[in-house]
């Protein structure tokens, strides 16, 4: 029998934990109910297409931290209270196993979300992006 996974839940509120999590491009999701029944569901599918880490510790972000850190407005910006969920890559045993399978749950890296972000937020305020050749 498997032993229980012990799961750390650590709330970002520093902007060097969202450095952290865009640098290790971590397994998020976007909107996720963070009851203990649905992360541990989470960290259960997780285990079981690419493996956790015991203990494994995620990263609960809230819209509004988000929202203040990469300056989200209007459409673009995350509502005040919601979930973003992130697992930082080092604590999943198999990422390559994971990278497709994130896709059945709508889960992205960490650094996708923010430069997406960021490019949708430069066309709101008019900013081109530079293209590089």
């Amino acid at each position: 029998m498997k032993d229980k996974i012990e799961i750390n839940k650590i709330e970002v509120n520093k902007e060097n934990q969202l450095d952290d999590l865009y640098n290790n491009s971590a397994f998020t999701l976007e909107g996720f109910d963070t009851s203990k029944e649905n992360i541990d569901k989470l960290i259960e599918w997780i285990d079981q297409c690419g493996g956790v880490k015991n203990p494994v510790s995620i990263y609960i972000t809230k819209g509004s931290f988000m929202n203040n850190k990469y300056g989200l407005t209007k459409d673009n910006a995350y509502p005040e209270d919601l979930n973003i969920v992130s697992i930082k890559l080092e604590d999943i045993k198999n990422i390559f196993r994971l990278s497709v399978a994130r896709f059945e749950i709508g889960a992205r890296w960490f650094s996708d979300i923010v430069d997406n972000n960021i490019e949708r937020q430069n066309q709101i305020n008019g900013i081109e992006d530079e293209e590089e050749f």
